[in-house]
């Protein structure tokens, strides 16, 4: 099972208080109706490793999915998810680098709302991955997959797998249609005695198909982090 991690390049992240924490309203008793949902970031261990704070997440998002309660015949027309699932995030305050280990959902929701709680002490960079300069920065890697989106065609994606994929003029085809989202690399790593396939999206996201514990993942993102933010410097 893939892990998937997001850059986000803070302008501002201040922590004060050592959270962000959005206001909730309190449940009116006797009736049915949910607080509102909840999104927090707080720190949990502020020297955690190699300069980066560890901060555990949570983002609650409203399900319109028609239930019910066990033994309530009415149902509910929407409800809250996401409580019982927080994640883990990482902050380097040297870098101002946000790492995310969440879903897409979960990330982009949770800027969303903090921004527009927090709008002058949690302030992100927009943007998306260019993958022009990644490309060249990996030109000796094992590229075997990748994913076009925004094709002006009879389908809106196209993925392409192989190796070395980027190499094939269908590639160039596609890549000159529409808009290249998302490619998997496959690395030899020392002391791993399977090749590693690692997935690059356009929002900062990799995913990593790997067994390793928080601080190995942790070691490695710092590692690939120069190519996603100074695609100029080939570290691979």
């Amino acid at each position: 099972m893939g892990k998937t991690f997001y850059f986000i390049e803070m302008s501002n992240f201040d922590l004060t208080e050592n959270e962000f924490f959005t206001s909730q309203q309190l449940t009116l008793d006797s009736t049915k109706k949910d607080a509102d949902p909840l999104t927090y970031l707080k720190i949990v261990d502020a020297n955690f490793y190699k300069g980066y704070m560890r901060l555990e997440g949570l983002h609650e998002s409203i399900d319109k999915t028609p239930r019910r309660l066990a033994g309530d015949l009415e149902y509910l027309t929407q409800s809250i998810v996401g409580g019982d699932k927080p994640f883990d995030c990482y902050f380097n305050p040297d870098n101002n680098i946000l790492i995310m280990n969440t879903s897409k959902h979960n990330v982009i929701g949770l800027q969303r709302r903090l921004i527009k709680n927090f709008p002058k002490t949690f302030v992100p960079q927009q943007g998306e991955l260019d993958f022009k300069y990644l490309l060249n920065n990996l030109s000796n890697s094992r590229i075997i997959g990748s994913w076009f989106n925004n094709i002006q065609g009879k389908v809106n994606a196209i993925g392409l797998f192989g190796e070395r994929v980027n190499l094939d003029d269908i590639f160039k085809y596609y890549n000159d249609l529409g808009k290249l989202s998302a490619i998997t690399v496959e690395w030899l790593l020392e002391d791993v005695d399977q090749p590693l396939n690692i997935m690059f999206t356009k929002k900062f996201g990799v995913v990593l198909n790997s067994t390793w514990d928080k601080k190995n993942d942790l070691d490695f993102l710092i590692k690939i982090q120069p190519l996603l933010f100074e695609p100029e410097t080939s570290i691979l």
